[in-house]
């Protein structure tokens, strides 16, 4: 594993390499913006990337063992009762730390001896707590490696939703904890079905735990069966199922015995983490550096085709660029009155959509009163609710989702179009036939769209299995008149009277939540439309006003300033071509990329030149 992943962190080296070279390029040619963009956020990007390693499995399975076995040492709190009840990140660090960081924003220091006291439910700081950080120098954290230790998924709260859609979409890796005394139970197939499978399919591990209990024909048995389970529940995995591993994590722990699972699974997680993942991590990280090089290339062009002109001609035609520019640019300001109309659309679907569900339950709630006996009414009667709400919560919430996924889409397509037109026509005044300016942004169409569906849903989902401790308590004094009647048909007037009350009071609590969904993710579009465009229009001032003033110092003096101009396009398509090179390589049809100062022939499609994202 550790030498997969130094592979993996020599290749974001060199990607990192040529990315430097691009912004010192960028600098002499005066596109500062670029430049900037490079140093400030995609080269921190790639070298804070990290591998989140989650592990999922409910209570009392033996999770935290597992983990302290992964690590090779007690770092965590383990025992027979429920212990974990907050989030745990494990970290490389050269010595053991702690830090809490709070529900507030705030973080503060801990020191190790003190961790029991906030990761357990016994020690009472739960509600305080968004996650733990523990450093420790194990060998499977090297290389930027995370590991997320979770709450118990069978704990019905807030934080199994923040487990559910936060950190299992953007794992790396999954791993499920079985126990083999109790192997496959039908809670753990239905929170597969409903919360898992569907985001982490392709990155999911399961690991059967325990096995040091089992007999020798018992451990033959116990695995059969959750191999044909797996298979039942995953029926187009390759192989015919799942990845298991049968493990003994304290016969690891205690004193490595190699018969104990651990090595097999050390192996299969190095090789998922470090190779099948890795390779589209780096894929992608190249590829945008290559459109970076194939934008820069572009404006390089122009600045060719500028030194060509007569000094006159330029500042003519600079001007009709310039007034082209202001043109789309009021185009792309008038999106924003189309976002803000489309998001207010939107609100006012989901407040009717809302009103409507709450006046259908509570017509239907007296018969639902009337068909139950007084103490199952008063048994039953939140969690009824509860999932009622629950259940149209979720539905609306993908409705959502859907509904601003098509906005995003129709925004994006009209922001291509709207570019589109501004480079040709530069291309048209400026640029030299053979390398015109060609800047697209249809790759935002995936971030956008993970947003809508992913961050947006994540939040709505949060929204959602938070109602038994959030929204329902807004309903609690109400609900609680009909709890403590003592008379059936009492316990049934109470309800019939209080409850559509309290049911209304809720729905009416729900919309300002939906509100900040539609009105976040209008801010985020709008955010988009304004950063393709000031990129794109940016880059070109930029370099033509460089462009521009370097003629007017050099006083028809052209030669030089060609002369360094084709050497920086040269370099430029040096380092593009060792990048393709290096994204060949990653996919195993080339040996690691040559340097990027000499060109090199290249075996892979880059994709749209888009030097915007």
């Amino acid at each position: 594993m550790i030498l997969l992943l130094e592979h993996h962190k020599q290749a974001k080296r060199e990607i990192v390499t040529r990315l430097q070279q691009l912004a010192d390029v960028a600098d002499q040619i005066g596109m500062v913006s670029l430049a900037r963009d490079i140093r400030t956020n995609r080269i921190p990007k790639i070298e804070a990337e990290r591998f989140h390693l989650v592990v999922l499995g409910e209570f009392n399975h033996g999770k935290s063992t597992f983990v302290n076995a992964l690590l090779g040492a007690d770092v965590l709190p383990a025992g027979i009762t429920p212990t974990t009840a907050a989030l745990n990140h494990v970290v490389w660090a050269p010595a053991p730390t702690a830090r809490v960081v709070l529900t507030t924003g705030e973080s503060k220091l801990l020191d190790p001896s003190a961790i029991k006291e906030w990761v357990t439910v016994a020690g009472g700081h739960a509600s305080e707590v968004a996650y733990v950080e523990l450093g420790y120098p194990s060998p499977l954290l090297t290389n930027n490696v995370t590991l997320v230790d979770t709450p118990g998924v069978n704990d019905l709260n807030e934080q199994r939703a923040e487990v559910t859609y936060g950190y299992v979409p953007r794992a790396d890796a999954v791993v499920f904890l079985l126990d083999a005394g109790q192997a496959l139970k039908e809670s753990e197939r239905e929170f597969l079905r409903s919360r898992v499978l569907e985001s982490a399919r392709d990155r999911l591990i399961f690991v059967l735990g325990k096995m040091d209990l089992l007999s020798a024909d018992e451990k033959s048995a116990v695995i059969d069966y959750v191999r044909r389970g797996l298979a039942d529940l995953v029926p187009d995995a390759p192989g015919g199922g799942p990845v298991m591993f049968p493990l003994a994590a304290r016969d690891w722990l205690l004193r490595k015995d190699p018969a104990s699972g651990m090595p097999a699974l050390l192996e299969h997680l190095g090789t998922f983490l470090a190779q099948d993942r890795a390779q589209i991590l780096l894929d992608n990280a190249a590829a945008d550096a290559s459109r970076t090089a194939s934008y820069l290339g572009n404006n390089l062009g122009v600045r060719m085709a500028a030194c060509a002109m007569d000094l006159a001609e330029l500042e003519a035609k600079v001007d009709q660029v310039r007034a082209q520019l202001e043109t789309s640019k009021r185009k792309l300001d008038e999106l924003h009155v189309r976002i803000d109309a489309e998001a207010k659309a939107i609100k006012a679907q989901i407040a009717l959509d809302l009103d409507a569900f709450a006046k259908a339950f509570v017509l239907a709630l007296p018969d639902q009163i009337d068909a139950v006996d007084a103490d199952d009414l008063k048994r039953y009667l939140p969690s009824f609710i509860e999932d009622k709400f629950k259940e149209w919560a979720e539905l609306e919430g993908a409705k959502l989702a859907a509904m601003m996924e098509r906005l995003a889409e129709e925004v994006i397509s009209i922001t291509n179009e709207n570019l589109a037109a501004v480079t040709a026509a530069v291309a048209d005044r400026l640029g030299p036939g053979d390398a015109p300016i060609d800047i697209r942004v249809d790759s935002f169409k995936y971030d956008v769209g993970v947003y809508a569906v992913g961050a947006l849903g994540t939040t709505v989902m949060l929204f959602v299995n938070a109602l038994a401790g959030g929204l329902l308590t807004l309903a609690a004094p109400i609900l609680a008149i009909v709890l403590k009647s003592k008379i059936a048909g009492d316990v049934r007037k109470q309800a019939k009277e209080q409850v559509p009350r309290a049911v209304l009071g809720a729905a009416e609590a729900m919309k300002p939540h939906f509100d900040r969904c539609v009105d976040d993710f209008g801010k985020r579009l709008s955010e988009f439309v304004t950063g393709a465009g000031n990129t794109l229009y940016r880059g070109i001032s930029e370099v033509l006003d460089r462009t521009i003033r370097e003629r007017r110092e050099r006083a028809g003096n052209t030669e030089g300033l060609k002369e360094a101009t084709g050497e920086q396009l040269t370099h430029v398509l040096a380092i593009r071509t060792g990048l393709d090179h290096l994204r060949a390589g990653v996919w195993g049809s080339a040996e690691p990329g040559p340097d990027a100062a000499t060109p090199a022939s290249s075996k892979r499609d880059t994709g749209p030149d888009d030097g915007s994202n």
